[in-house]
């Protein structure tokens, strides 16, 4: 630590601690409360209409979700540091999940690009408009690593992969906060939801998760401690219950895991009302029991219920240990509005002006990429794509020229911003004609025969196809994850012409796919791109671009093999189809092969890339390092990237591993007919796992290490011994 950080930490240390000696038990409870502007957050199942100016003025209010109006925010920021009786100012949170005022893909679309500095950037340019419209952290990013595709927050997710969503984590952390998150260009972070909320049973939202710790340690904690070692200021409790105690009473958890094993010692909200939700847990009998409950387990700011504001001044008078807990959390929280700048310069990032930092076309060049990075190419059958600028288009399905690409939780981005594929088209080709055929849900006899006409004249037909953005997102599970019955009769009718067929799939979830791939041949997998859409599906589809994105989830063949995903554990009957069909007393289903359709890290690219001269070189040092080193070709006159994917298998372990574990990756960018050396690094960390007991170790075992192009796709596999820890 240099002499000037000591300094400033000093000084910190003695402004907090002389504002804590200030305070009223009043007032340091008010900053453990968080409620929403009037009008806009007015729903909930323990939401409360509070007068919000008295509140603030009395020092009962220590921040807000929203608003989104610069001019309230300016409003409510005067009445706390000019009419309060310390000064303290507010802080305002908001969900920009994944675009501010421009609407970048969602979260699972950027995850696949398999481009973390794109990603990074990408979260600069979000942190840029948020902390220029009232915002001073973000309820992102969410690190909810996700199994089961009917759950609607897959949307928001990174994938099913822990390493993957560790790559994110950092990526989106240090995007959104940079060096210092109260420079004015930057915005707090705060990772959610702390923890294993995507393994919701039956993929229903707000459902029980019931998973093994050593699963929780594993798989689902591990993209939360790469948030917390990239320096997020801020995690949010999950609404699901961990062990039969909620997560956001969960003091193991809370405590000796996030905050003792982890090192995290900033500030933990709850979620929407999931503090008083305790209730129909059943682990609590009053809002007294919540408070005292939730606070033990260290929870800092409880967000729109009003638990801690009703009862916790009252509770302190009679126990000490509940006045050192919030003596403790409201320090925690004072520290965080001290980092962010809040102290200095109360109205930092609330600007009057602030449309004219929205929209910037250097900000929309970078949501463009983001875009064109995003999205999977799934088929390509006889090189159908790209398509000649020459070729007339009949642009046909309900995504053709809508308009609702922001996806959900789209932040301030708006519909009538975003670039519709038809516009994106034109732009592209020199003639494209358009007409839906069906809505979402319905056609009938007289759209398709007006989508049969204008493709009988056309030389490609090009189907925009999916669910609403609706669809997916927070409390929207499904059962049916099928493209719609009316969407596949209008495919059906169209092949009636012997034509080209591209399709391009529009959804916030791995759909089923597998009735379509007959009838197309070429698939884009685009799921919700934002602004710059119909741009950037019109630059893959001329090949402007070349498709580069992988699966961050994998996607099944038929809703009955949900759950699906890559790194499963093995059974003491494995399917064996090639070297033993016939057997029947094995793990797998009698109607449909055990595979998936697409498994993860999967995508088709323009280019066609080989592998050639792999060596594996096992550094058995103090630290053993395994270098996988080869040489990558680009074969066609297409420039384009490769993901190249290095994933181990242990041969023996004490507790079953996965059959796959992703833990390397690298993107490449090789030019036509190019060749450049690849080399991808392990370490000992790398091989570690928690075994029996539950210790975190590679245990000297026997390892195969895969170099691949998907998790199904091994160019090169060598085993490795690892000796014993030294």
């Amino acid at each position: 630590m240099s002499k000037k950080t000591a300094l400033s930490d000093q000084k910190k240390a003695i402004f907090i601690q002389d504002l804590l000696s200030k305070m009223t038990i009043e007032e340091k409870v008010g900053q453990l409360y968080q409620t929403a502007i009037m009008g806009e957050f007015d729903y909930g199942p323990a939401f409360e209409k509070n007068n919000v100016s008295v509140l603030i003025k009395e020092g009962k209010l220590g921040s807000m979700i929203g608003p989104y109006d610069n001019n309230v925010s300016a409003k409510l920021q005067k009445i706390a540091v000019e009419q309060s009786r310390l000064g303290i100012p507010l802080m305002f949170c908001n969900d920009i999940i994944h675009g501010c005022r421009i609407g970048f893909p969602v979260n699972i679309a950027m995850a696949g690009s398999f481009h973390a500095e794109l990603v990074k950037q990408s979260a600069e340019v979000i942190a840029f408009e948020s902390s220029h419209s009232g915002t001073h952290v973000t309820y992102a990013p969410m690190l909810d690593i996700v199994r089961d595709p009917r759950w609607g927050r897959v949307v928001e997710s990174p994938g099913e992969d822990p390493y993957l969503a560790s790559v994110m984590a950092e990526a989106w952390v240090k995007g959104f906060q940079g060096e210092d998150p109260s420079d004015g260009k930057h915005v707090g972070a705060c990772a959610k939801h702390f923890v294993a909320y995507g393994a919701a049973e039956a993929g229903r939202e707000y459902n029980t998760v019931d998973i093994s710790e050593r699963s929780l340690r594993n798989i689902y904690l591990k993209p939360f401690d790469k948030a917390v070692k990239s320096g997020v200021k801020m995690v949010m409790s999950a609404f699901n219950v961990y062990d039969g105690i909620p997560i956001t009473a969960n003091k193991w958890l809370l405590d000796d895991v996030l905050r003792k094993e982890m090192g995290f010692n900033s500030v933990i909200v709850s979620d929407y009302t999931s503090t008083e939700e305790i209730l129909n847990h059943k682990i609590a009998k009053s809002k007294e029991e919540v408070a005292i409950k939730c606070l033990d387990a260290t929870l800092d700011i409880e967000l729109i219920a009003t638990s801690y504001l009703k009862h916790l001044p009252a509770l302190a008078l009679e126990n000490a240990d509940i006045m050192k807990q919030i003596n403790a959390s409201c320090e925690r929280v004072l520290l965080l509005k001290y980092e962010l700048g809040l102290f200095d310069h109360p109205y930092n990032n609330i600007h009057d002006d602030f449309e004219r930092y929205f929209m910037l076309p250097e900000n929309r060049k970078v949501a463009l990429k983001m875009a064109e990075e995003s999205v999977v190419l799934l088929e390509n059958k006889e090189h159908a794509l790209p398509i000649k600028e020459t070729d007339k288009i009949a642009l046909i399905g309900p995504f053709s020229t809508t308009n609702r690409l922001v996806g959900p939780w789209g932040g301030k981005a708006r519909n009538e911003d975003c670039v519709t594929v038809y516009e994106g088209l034109s732009n592209v080709f020199k003639d494209v004609v358009v007409a839906e055929g069906s809505t979402l849900k319905e056609t009938n006899t007289v759209w398709l025969n007006e989508a049969l006409e204008i493709a009988s004249k056309s030389d490609v037909i090009i189907l925009a196809l999916g669910e609403d953005q609706y669809d997916a997102g927070e409390a929207n599970s499904k059962t049916n994850i099928s493209l719609s019955d009316a969407q596949l009769e209008l495919v059906k009718t169209l092949h009636q012409l012997n034509k080209k067929m591209i399709a391009i799939i529009f959804s916030g979830r791995p759909l089923i796919l597998t009735p379509l791939i007959p009838y197309v041949d070429g698939l884009l997998y685009a799921w919700f791109l934002g602004t710059e859409t119909g741009h950037a599906i019109a630059n893959l589809l001329r090949g402007f671009a070349n498709p580069s994105a992988r699966l961050a989830m994998t996607f099944p063949r038929h809703q009955g093999q949900i759950p699906l995903y890559y790194n499963h554990m093995n059974t003491g009957r494995p399917h064996d189809p090639v070297h033993h069909p016939k057997n029947h007393y094995t793990s797998r289903y009698i109607d449909s092969p055990n595979q998936p359709l697409y498994p993860f890290g999967y995508g088709l690219s323009y280019s066609w890339f080989t592998y050639s001269n792999v060596t594996l070189k096992h550094e058995q040092t103090m630290q053993q390092k395994i270098t996988v080193q080869f040489n990558l070709t680009n074969n066609t006159e297409h420039a384009g990237y490769e993901v190249v994917q290095l994933y181990i298998e242990a041969d023996y372990f004490s507790v079953t591993r996965p059959v796959n574990e992703l833990k390397q990756f690298k993107k490449v960018w090789l030019n036509a007919h190019e060749t450049k050396t690849v080399e991808l690094v392990l370490t000992e960390e790398d091989f570690k796992s928690y075994g029996f007991p539950m210790d975190f170790q590679h245990e000297s075992a026997s390892y195969q290490v895969k170099l691949c192009q998907n998790a199904e796709k091994v160019m090169f596999v060598q085993r490795i011994h690892l000796k014993e820890e030294v």
